[in-house]
């Protein structure tokens, strides 16, 4: 607390306001990144996951992953009933 009499907080000076608009400018990149990013995560956990339950769990080959057959089955055997 070594604030004299008379002078104001910093937070409340126009040029603390200034660099907070200017340091706002400055995480785009950030930004850029992490909304580029997480999904690109997100979808190669999701191709490996299919990978590991499909290969190791299923015993099956995993390139069967990528087969558009493969899903067709499962949609039929679980929607079997319904038509």
């Amino acid at each position: 607390m070594n604030q004299g009499k008379g002078q104001r907080f910093p937070r409340d000076t126009q040029e603390v306001a200034q660099k907070e608009r200017v340091r706002s400018g400055k995480r785009w990149p950030v930004v850029l990144a992490k909304v580029l990013l997480v999904p690109i995560l997100l979808f190669f956990s999701l191709v490996v996951g299919l990978m590991i339950g499909y290969g190791v769990v299923g015993d099956k080959p995993s390139s069967e992953v990528f087969d558009l057959g493969t899903y067709q089955h499962m949609y039929d055997l679980l929607f079997a009933d319904t038509e």
